[in-house]
C-alpha cells in the first residue's frame, strides 16, 4: 500500500511540475507580446530577436553552471557558520555538473529533469522582467550578457539562499519568499532599475516637456492587453509551483533513497 501511494505521489509531482513548466513558458510569450506592443514599428524585429535569443542563451548557461550554483551556494558561501560550498552528498552540487550522470538522460529518474525544467523557466522569467524595462534602449548583445548574468548567476544564487531548505536565509532569518517576491521579482526589478539608471529614458520617445512623440494607438490594440493578460494568468497558474520550490532539494533527496 505504501509503495503504491509513494508511486502515485511521485507521478502526481512530476505531472504537476511539467504542467507548470508549460504555464510558465507562456509568461515569456506574454512579455514578448507586451514589448512589441509598446515599441515603435522600426524596433519590432529587434524586440522579437532580443526575446527569442534569451531562451537558448539562458538555457545553455543554466545547464552548464546555473543549476550547479543552486546546489552549491545555500551557505553563502561562508555566511552560515563559516561553511563553504556544498559539493558532496545526496544534494551536493557535484552531482549537477554538466557531465555528471544526473544531468544526462535517465529514464528511471524523472524528478530531476522536472525540477531542472521548472527552475529553467524561472530563469527565463527573471530575464524577461529585465527585458520588459529596457525596451528600445539596449543593444541586443548587451542585453544577452545581462540575461545570462541574471538568469544563470544572480537569481539562482538568491534562490539557493532563500528557496533551498538548507539556505542560510531560511535557517538564520526564517525567510519565507511568498510568490517569488524576493528571489525572482526583487532581483529582476533591482537589476532593471540599476541598468535604467545608467541608460536613462528612451531616446526620441518623449519631447522636452515630457509628452510622447508618437501615439501608442498606432499599434494593434489587442497586443498589449493580451500580452499583459497572458503574463498575469500564467503567473497565477504557476504560483503553486513557486510556493513549493523550497521543498525541491528535500524531494530530490527522498526520491534518491
Amino acid at each position: 500500500m505504501d509503495g503504491n501511494l509513494n508511486a502515485l505521489t511521485t507521478l502526481f509531482t512530476e505531472f504537476y511540475y511539467w504542467v507548470t513548466i508549460v504555464i510558465m513558458f507562456l509568461i515569456h510569450v506574454g512579455f514578448c507580446m507586451y514589448e512589441v506592443g509598446v515599441s515603435r514599428r522600426r524596433n519590432h524585429l529587434h524586440t522579437l530577436m532580443k526575446n527569442t535569443m534569451l531562451a537558448p542563451l539562458v538555457t545553455i548557461t543554466f545547464f552548464f553552471f546555473g543549476w550547479w550554483l543552486y546546489w552549491a551556494m545555500p551557505n553563502g558561501p561562508f555566511i552560515y557558520q563559516g561553511k563553504g560550498l556544498i559539493l558532496d552528498g545526496v544534494t551536493g552540487a557535484n552531482q549537477y555538473l554538466p557531465w555528471a550522470p544526473k544531468m544526462g538522460v535517465n529514464l528511471q529518474d524523472h524528478i530531476t529533469g522536472v525540477f531542472w525544467g521548472a527552475f529553467l523557466l524561472f530563469s527565463w522569467t527573471v530575464a524577461s522582467i529585465v527585458s520588459g524595462s529596457l525596451i528600445e534602449r539596449v543593444k541586443s548583445g548587451a542585453f544577452w550578457i545581462i540575461a545570462v548574468m541574471i538568469g544563470s548567476v544572480t537569481w539562482i544564487i538568491d534562490a539557493a539562499w532563500g528557496w533551498h531548505f538548507d539556505g542560510w536565509m531560511v535557517k538564520l532569518l526564517g525567510y519565507h519568499d511568498a510568490y517569488a517576491s524576493g528571489v525572482i521579482h526583487a532581483i529582476g526589478g533591482g537589476t532593471a532599475l540599476g541598468v535604467l539608471i545608467v541608460l536613462g529614458p528612451r531616446l526620441g520617445r518623449f519631447m522636452a516637456d515630457g509628452t510622447p512623440r508618437f501615439s501608442m494607438t498606432a499599434q494593434p490594440a489587442s497586443v498589449v492587453p493580451f500580452g499583459v493578460a497572458t503574463i498575469r494568468n500564467s503567473c497565477i497558474g504557476s504560483s503553486p509551483s513557486i510556493k513549493r520550490s523550497s521543498a525541491v532539494p528535500f524531494i530530490v533527496w527522498r526520491a534518491s533513497l
